[in-house]
């Protein structure tokens, strides 16, 4: 990696976005496996299906409207806030305190952010795990986006007017592709964290040229970008 060009193309940034989930932490089967239960066995409960047809809607509604929340919101009227307070009643001991991204985070310049699909309380308890609270300046959470996840536009122009960020001057890492793609369709720079197969699969885009940067792993492009091989 090229560290000039990439000090050179970061130089001007002023807002550092991150999602939450497989970004901050790599890709858990443990932690993704836990939600999916839950949002299967929502779905199961509300809409009064067996197994099978609950995890086909869960799958199809990702797909269709980037969240399972928002097609349920849409398709059945669903209490939002009732569906992230089941959801997200997860086991987050696999989570451990990461100094090296800790260490890395300090070091950008300007504001960090987080910016999820996911509960507000659930990114609180998450960062709180990864020992990376006293890094992010606001969470712009589902709730935040009145349940309109991610890719949607108007979420993102929200997020970048909630924080007072100019997209142009705001970067955003994510690993869905999906995700990525609305970034820059919103005018940010992007960097796709590419680890995840299951969003590989699930949120695939219909060009090559969704995203600025990719890389497998988050510290080691910030510890490229720092320039910093001991991070």
């Amino acid at each position: 990696m090229d560290y000039n060009t990439l000090q050179s193309d970061f130089r001007n940034i002023k807002g550092w976005v991150f999602d939450l989930d497989d970004t901050l932490y790599p890709p858990t089967g443990e932690i993704y496996a836990q939600m999916a239960k839950r949002i299967c066995e929502y779905v199961m409960k509300t809409l009064n299906l067996d197994e099978k047809e609950a995890t086909v809607i869960q799958k199809e509604y990702y797909r269709k409207y980037g969240a399972t929340v928002w097609g349920l919101m849409v398709e059945h009227d669903v209490d939002p806030e009732d569906f992230t307070n089941y959801v997200h009643e997860l086991d987050l001991s696999s989570l451990k305190k990461n100094p090296r991204l800790k260490k890395c985070l300090d070091n950008l310049p300007n504001k960090k952010f987080v910016f999820t699909n996911g509960a507000y309380q659930h990114a609180e308890r998450v960062l709180e795990r990864l020992g990376l609270t006293e890094c992010f300046s606001g969470i712009f959470s589902i709730r935040e986006a009145e349940y309109i996840p991610k890719p949607a536009l108007q979420t993102y122009l929200k997020m970048l007017e909630t924080f007072s960020l100019n997209a142009k001057e705001s970067v955003m890492f994510d690993d869905s592709p999906a995700n990525i793609l609305g970034a820059k369709r919103a005018g940010m720079r992007t960097v796709w964290i590419s680890s995840n197969v299951e969003n590989n699969k699930y949120c695939s885009v219909d060009t090559q040229d969704f995203c600025d940067y990719e890389t497998p792993d988050l510290i080691t492009f910030l510890s490229a970008l720092l320039m910093d091989k001991s991070a």
